[in-house]
This record gives C-alpha cells, structure tokens and sequence, in this order.
C-alpha cells in the first residue's frame, strides 16, 4: 500500500532556493529552515521517476503547499493534472468537482505522512524514531542530509534511503527504493508564509475552514 502511495506521489518531500547567500557564510549557519506552526510553505518541483525495466525516467511537475497544522498539497500540473492531499487522517486525492477521494488512512499511514512533512519542512528530530540520520555540514554553503530507515520500521519495506541536500531549503531530495526504483525530486521557487492558508488550499483539508 505505501509502495503504491510512494508511486503516486513520492514526495515530494520537498524543497528549493534562490536566495542569495554571504559568501562567506559559516557551515553550521546552512541549515534546512524549519517551518513554525503559524508557517506555511509553497514552491514548485519536478519529480524524475527511475523505475526497474523503463529505460528514461517519468518526468512531471507541479506545484506545492506545506503546512504544519494543516498538512500537505501536491499539485501536479504535467503530464497530467492531479492533486493529492497528506494529512493526519490519511492521504486523499481530490477530483475535478473538488471531492475527496480517500486512498490510504491508518496509523501506518500517519507515520508516512509525518516521514514526509518532515523532511520538507527541516523536522529533522521528528524521524529519529524511524531513521539512522547523518548530517554533513562540511561544505561552505550546502548541507546533505543521509536518512536510512531502522529494520524495525514501517517504512523499511518500502525506502532503502534518502538523501537530501539544500542550503536555507531544501533543493532536491533522492528516494531509493526496492527493485532499483527511485525518485529524484528537485524543487524551486519556494518561499515561507504566514498562515492562514489561501481559502483554495485551506479547504482540501479535512479540518480545512480558511482561517
């Protein structure tokens, strides 16, 4: 089921920059920005699938929305259109009329959708329980991130590691996974807000009223 999950949205997730660094900034001043409660974040990515048997990689973009409180948005915009919603109680796609359609829910699922807010957001200290989490801040201005999941943990089955890299976001994270899959998620434009979320985004939650 989260193998299927992973096919669908991967994600994500998340989490790239522009900005303009000191150029002499230290090493242990690049660290992934950590979003607040009252934060959210939004940018853009494109995901390069690598699947076992397929000689080029499924390329697609979109666009996306992070909120601790809330949850998740990953809108894909090509090749084709989707959006999927992760959150506390489960992972939901939504149609053209704007219902939802539930995919997964349960407490595996949670722990997958926690697996991933984290990562986009810089919660590095959420995925100690489930991760082996090694931190490189030796270069100037990048920092990689090397996450291998426990034996004991759910996600064991489905992710043989990651890999994230970024300077004040995240700018591409790797996704291995069983049979020489993987996923290579790139993302840019990206900046952090002040909740409340855009109505239009708000409302694809479960607990979803603009604030």
């Amino acid at each position: 089921m989260i193998r299927r999950i992973l096919v669908l949205i991967s994600a994500f997730g998340l989490i790239a920059t522009c900005l303009v660094l000191p150029q002499r900034l230290q090493a242990e001043q690049i660290k992934p920005t950590a979003l607040k409660p009252n934060e959210y974040l939004r940018g853009t990515f494109e995901l390069a699938r690598k699947l076992d048997g397929f000689e080029k990689p499924l390329l697609s973009r979109g666009e996306f929305i992070l909120s601790p409180k809330h949850g998740l948005v990953w809108q894909t915009k090509s090749p084709f259109p989707s959006v999927t919603i992760l959150e506390e109680a489960g992972i939901f796609t939504v149609d053209e009329d704007g219902k939802r359609n539930a995919m997964a829910t349960g407490s595996e699922i949670r722990q997958f959708v926690t697996m991933i807010s984290s990562v986009l957001s810089g919660n590095w200290e959420q995925l100690k329980s489930q991760f082996d989490i090694k931190k490189d801040f030796s270069e100037t201005n990048n920092w990689s991130v090397f996450l291998t999941p426990h034996t004991n943990s759910i996600i064991a089955n489905q992710v043989e590691k990651l890999k994230v890299r970024g300077n004040v976001f995240v700018q591409e994270m790797m996704i291995q996974k069983p049979f020489s899959d993987q996923d290579l998620i790139t993302f840019e434009g990206q900046a952090v807000e002040p909740l409340p979320l855009p109505s239009e985004f708000s409302d694809l939650f479960i607990n979803g009223t603009a604030e």
